[in-house]
C-alpha cells in the first residue's frame, strides 16, 4: 500500500468537468453571486445546491467553497455529492488537429 506524506486531494468527475480539492481559494479571486460553476452547449448548467460561495480568478478560473456537504446537478448527469472544502473546476480539453488548437469539451 502506498503511504502518502500528504493528504490526497479529493477528485470528482461530473461530465466534462473535473472538480479538484485545493487547500485554499486565492485572496485575489472575485466572489460571484451564482450557483453555476459551468455552462454546457445546449443551455445546460452544472449547478451547486447547498451552502457555498463561487469565485473567479483574473484568468477566468472558477473555484468554489463548499461550506457544507453539497450536491452538483446537471440535466444529463447523475447528481454528485461533494464534501465540505475548497475546489477548483477544471474543464476537459481536446486537441483539434485540423485547426491545431486545444479547446474545451462542452456537454
Amino acid at each position: 500500500m502506498i503511504s502518502w506524506p500528504w493528504k490526497k486531494p479529493k477528485l470528482y468527475r461530473h461530465g466534462d468537468l473535473l472538480i479538484r480539492q485545493v487547500k485554499k481559494i486565492p485572496e485575489s479571486a472575485t466572489r460571484l453571486s451564482t450557483n453555476i460553476v459551468a455552462h454546457g452547449e445546449n443551455g445546460h448548467t452544472h449547478k451547486l445546491h447547498g451552502s457555498h460561495q463561487v469565485f473567479e480568478t483574473s484568468d477566468k478560473q472558477i473555484l468554489f467553497e463548499a461550506k457544507q456537504d453539497l450536491s452538483l446537478k446537471h440535466q444529463e448527469h447523475n447528481t454528485l455529492k461533494i464534501k465540505k472544502g475548497n475546489y477548483v473546476v477544471v474543464h476537459e480539453r481536446q486537441y483539434n488537429p485540423f485547426n491545431n488548437i486545444e479547446e474545451d469539451v462542452l456537454d
